[in-house]
C-alpha cells in the first residue's frame, strides 16, 4: 500500500469511462503503476489521461503472454481494475496483483454476462441496466460480486442515452469499490449458485430489421443500436436505409396486413406495418445527415421476393 493509504493499481481498459476512472482513482490518492490499453484502442482518451498523469502505458497484443505478465508483475500492482478491457485475464496475470483483479461490467450479473450487453438489454426491453463490480475468475463475468447498482432505461431511451448514463456513473462505482477493498470492508457474493445468462458479441449483418417481428421488438431493436451504434437497417426498393429513430405506442391496434409496408403518414414520420401492429419511423439517414422519411403510402420496406432476388448486404455492427 502507498504511504498515503491508497493502493498500487494497474488499470486495464478503453474509452471515456476508463479514462474518467483513471483520473478519479488518482485524485482519490491511489498510485497508478500501469495503464494497460487494448491492443487496438477504440479512441485515445485513456492513453491521453495516462499521459497527463505520467503513468506507464502498456498495450500488449496478448496480455497472457509470459513477457506481458512479467512486465506487469515487475510493477508490483496490488489491485487490477478492468473497465471495458477486451482480453480475458488468465490466472498468471491475475496473480501478478496482490489483491487480484476486479472487473466493472455494464450488466446486472449473473444476468447479461458477455459482450454488447447494453445493446442486448435494450433489445430485450429491460427497464434498468446493472453495473457490477466483481472479482475476475477463470470464467467470463462469473466471479464473486463485490457491489452492484442499477440505472433506469426509459421507453424511448436509445443506446447513446443509456451508454452516457453508464459512462457517467461507472467511475464512482470503481472509486467506492476500491475504497472498500483498501479498507477491508468489501463484501463478496458468489455467482456460482445462479445460472445467469450470457450474450455473444453482435456481428456483421445483425442490424437488419425483421418487419414480421412485433412492434415492441422492432421498437426496442431500433433504439438499441441507434447512435453511437451503426443504426438499424432496411431497404426501400434498391435503396439501403439506416433507421435511427422510431416510436411505438402499445395502445395502437393489432391487425393483420403486409409487414414492412408504409400504411400511413404523420407529421413526425411514416407509419410502417409490423408483424402485429405498426411503428412510426421518425428519423433515417439522408444524403447529408438524419432526416424524416418521406416514403409514400404503399412503399414496401425490407428484403422479400417482391423487391429483390438476392440476400441483404453485410453491414457494420455496434461496438
Amino acid at each position: 500500500m502507498t504511504d498515503a493509504g491508497g493502493l498500487r493499481i494497474a488499470i486495464y481498459g478503453d474509452g471515456q469511462w476508463a479514462a474518467d476512472t483513471l483520473t478519479r482513482l488518482a485524485d482519490a490518492g491511489h498510485q497508478i503503476v500501469a495503464v494497460i490499453l487494448r491492443a487496438s484502442p477504440t479512441d485515445s482518451t485513456l492513453g491521453d489521461a495516462a499521459a497527463r498523469l505520467r503513468a506507464p502505458v502498456l498495450g500488449p497484443a496478448r496480455i497472457n503472454a509470459p513477457d506481458a505478465v512479467a512486465r506487469i508483475a515487475a510493477l508490483q500492482p496490488e489491485l487490477g481494475i478492468s473497465v471495458a478491457y477486451n482480453q480475458i485475464l488468465r490466472a498468471p496475470v491475475r496473480e501478478a496483483h496482490a489483491r487480484s483483479v476486479v472487473n466493472f461490467h455494464a450488466g446486472k450479473l449473473p444476468f447479461y454476462r458477455g459482450r454488447n450487453v447494453i445493446n442486448w438489454a435494450i433489445i430485450n426491453g429491460e427497464t434498468e441496466i446493472g453495473l457490477t463490480a466483481h472479482y475476475v475468475d477463470d470464467g467470463i463475468d462469473t466471479g464473486d460480486i463485490i457491489a452492484q447498482l442499477t440505472l433506469p432505461i426509459g421507453w424511448t431511451d436509445g443506446y447513446g442515452d443509456v451508454l452516457r448514463r453508464v459512462v457517467d456513473r461507472m467511475p464512482s462505482l470503481v472509486v467506492d469499490t476500491v475504497r472498500d477493498i483498501a479498507a477491508g470492508t468489501a463484501q463478496r457474493r458468489r455467482q456460482a449458485d445462479h445460472p445467469g445468462t450470457y450474450f455473444g458479441g453482435r456481428g456483421e449483418g445483425d442490424e437488419w430489421i425483421d418487419w414480421t417481428a412485433s412492434s415492441r421488438t422492432i421498437h426496442n431493436f431500433i433504439r438499441a443500436i441507434s447512435a453511437p451504434g451503426p443504426g438499424a437497417r432496411t431497404t426501400a426498393g434498391d435503396d439501403r436505409i439506416v433507421v435511427w429513430r422510431a416510436f411505438y405506442d402499445p395502445a395502437w391496434p393489432n391487425y393483420t396486413a403486409t409487414p414492412g409496408q408504409v400504411v400511413g403518414r404523420q407529421h413526425s414520420g411514416a407509419l410502417v406495418k409490423t408483424g402485429d401492429s405498426t411503428i412510426l419511423v421518425q428519423t433515417v439517414e439522408g444524403p447529408s445527415g438524419p432526416v424524416q422519411p418521406q416514403w409514400p403510402i404503399g412503399t414496401r420496406l425490407g428484403w422479400n421476393w417482391r423487391t429483390c432476388t438476392h440476400a441483404p448486404p453485410v453491414a457494420r455492427s455496434p461496438r
